[in-house]
């Protein structure tokens, strides 16, 4: 019985919130006519104490002209009316949801219909008050309506003036939708989901307000209200996972109305199945409207704004690790694999790498968050996109010199948290694995190197070195010989002095770097190259020179082997056809030994 009343109860109210016009009109209209009823009743009460207080007797009331009554309702009418289709008409021109905000708001609709019953109200008692002996409804019109109505009207317009602003109608569509998520929590909603038009109702409603929010996003050209509205989408999402647990688990299926809209329409059946396991139908909604935003903003050179998605991404990210929603961690990690994919085509075609700056911090970010979550697999997974989409920075850097930097920065974000991960103890085994992963963010595989200048980009080498200046700091000697055995690459294309050389202005950039740079950047002053443990340099460069010596006379040791081989074979005075290729073979390795040595 209970679930019944329940039912029946949510279906009134839904029927109410579709109709409101009509409900409002219902509502004024019994409301003047209770009023009108209630003051008839107390009539002769009240003019006794009209008498007493102000000696107005029934007479007096009863010569009131009545004539000019519906002139000053239609003039009120006008006003309020007049102003309210000017001021909604021109600012529906860079709103386009006002007008479907406006036939909703209660405060119009009863406002409106009162205007407009009153004044009939006030027409028919000025013929059928003497007939019908009810001049208390002449009081009631004249003397309250009317002066109420009067001194309402301004008030009202002042109200249609600011609920027109831009910010309003933002706060507006927020506060719905986050009416609406909270509303699902609610018992006879769950009842009433039994319905599967009310799951696809409540479905519509959400669904709906991202796309109101993208479609002003596109429209609005107030920076100040683009942010509003990424915020506003931020908070909607995280705000519908807090509580997207207390939801009825019929609200999450691929309904018609999910199908039928334009995010998810060209799907097809296994990922409809897919949207319902994981329940995550409207976060996948939500990063697809803040995609789509990104590529804009981004396009645009707004980048402020594309870095505030980005953030919110991020954000959300988090949220999603704290609340344990495993599934929804995929969604983000591709959605960040997606803006790092334009990102980069943006930055080769404009030469403009500021956007891949701003999203590696914000991607960084959520792979802190899988640390302090101690979310190892999802680490390495994120070292591995990040490894991928450097090598991919760098390959496109020989043509865009200035996406070296970008290497160095996400170079930077994995030196932090590789910190992290060692003050917080963390295995060595998996250590290890993501210290490789982070030698080689600057060494694309099957990529010739031969005719790059090496000496380009060493940023990478600056802040490898200062990892390992940390690892000698806490006496981790073994990643700081792996580290050592990397930078040592490099004599592959310099000759041992020039090498030294250039290790020497390394050290010497690190020890004259600070905390701040003398620029200004979006991330900050912030220096990326910075190392608080550059006082040990001088063990890094015993580690170097120990191994350099070491591998130098190996290297020595290979090329007399195959001097003494080659020698052997052009000591003879009858080669064969084998031998002299043979020979020829040898002459390449000699000479080509250095390289293949240290490469390999």
């Amino acid at each position: 019985m209970n679930n019944q009343l329940t039912i029946f109860f949510a279906s009134i109210l839904n029927i109410i919130n579709k109709n409101r016009s009509f409900a409002s009109l219902l509502i004024v209209f019994f409301g003047v006519l209770c009023t009108d009823i209630l003051f008839h009743y107390f009539y002769p009460e009240i003019i006794l104490q009209i008498e007493y207080l102000f000696g107005l007797g029934e007479e007096t009331h009863g010569a009131v002209d009545l004539t000019f009554a519906p002139e000053i309702w239609g003039g009120v009418l006008a006003t309020v009316l007049g102003t309210l289709i000017i001021v909604i008409a021109i600012a529906a021109e860079s709103t386009p949801k006002l007008m479907d905000l406006f036939v909703k708001d209660w405060v119009s609709l009863l406002f409106i219909w009162f205007l407009i019953l009153a004044s009939i109200h006030a027409t028919i008692i000025m013929y059928y008050f003497g007939p019908m002996e009810r001049l208390s409804s002449v009081i009631l019109n004249t003397y309250i309506y009317l002066p109420v109505s009067s001194m309402l009207s301004l008030p009202y317009i002042f109200y249609i003036l600011l609920y027109s602003k831009t910010d309003n109608v933002i706060k507006k569509l927020y506060s719905l939708n986050i009416d609406d998520i909270n509303r699902l929590k609610n018992k006879s909603i769950h009842i009433s989901m039994r319905d599967n038009k009310v799951i696809e109702h409540y479905q519509y409603q959400l669904m709906s307000t991202i796309d109101q929010f993208d479609d002003l996003l596109e429209y609005i050209s107030f920076k100040e209200a683009q942010t509003e509205i990424i915020r506003r989408v931020g908070d909607t999402v995280r705000s519908y996972m807090k509580n997207k647990e207390y939801y009825d688990p019929t609200f999450f299926s691929a309904t018609n109305t999910i199908r039928n809209n334009p995010t998810f329409r060209t799907y097809v059946e296994h990922q409809y199945k897919d949207l319902e396991e994981r329940k995550t139908f409207y976060e996948v909604k939500s990063f697809k409207m803040m995609g789509n935003a990104y590529i804009r903003k981004m396009e645009n050179g707004e980048y402020e704004l594309a870095s505030l998605i980005a953030s919110e991404i991020s954000s959300i990210g988090l949220l999603a690790l704290e609340l344990k929603q495993e599934s929804l961690i995929t969604d983000i990690n591709i959605r960040f694999n997606t803006f790092m994919r334009f990102a980069i085509k943006h930055a080769v075609r404009n030469n403009e790498p500021r956007n891949l700056y701003n999203l590696a911090f914000h991607y960084s970010a959520l792979l802190k968050g899988y640390v302090d979550n101690n979310k190892r697999d999802l680490l390495k997974q994120g070292y591995f996109y990040f490894k991928f989409y450097s090598n991919e920075i760098y390959k496109q850097a020989a043509n865009n010199p200035s996406l070296y930097f970008i290497v160095d920065v996400l170079t930077t974000e994995l030196k932090k948290i590789s910190i992290l991960i060692s003050e917080n103890d963390w295995d060595n085994e998996l250590q290890e694995h993501l210290l490789k992963e982070i030698l080689q963010l600057d060494n694309p595989p099957d990529y010739p190197k031969d005719n790059l200048d090496q000496s380009v980009n060493n940023g990478v080498r600056v802040l490898q070195i200062g990892l390992a200046l940390h690892y000698i700091k806490i006496n981790n000697t073994d990643f700081a010989e792996t580290i050592v055995s990397d930078v040592l690459d490099d004599l592959a294309y310099f000759d041992n002095q020039t090498y030294l050389n250039l290790m020497e202005g390394l050290y010497n950039r690190i020890k004259f770097s600070g905390p701040t740079f003398w620029e200004d950047t979006d991330r900050g002053n912030t220096n990326i190259y910075y190392s608080p443990d550059s006082d040990k340099i001088d063990d890094f460069k015993k580690i170097l020179s120990s191994q350099m010596k070491n591998r130098l006379a190996k290297l020595d040791r290979d090329v007399q082997f195959l001097r003494l081989e080659l020698d052997k074979l052009k000591s003879k005075k009858d080669q064969t056809a084998d031998e002299k290729t043979k020979i020829n073979e040898l002459e390449v390795k000699i000479n080509t030994r250095r390289k293949t040595f240290f490469i390999n």
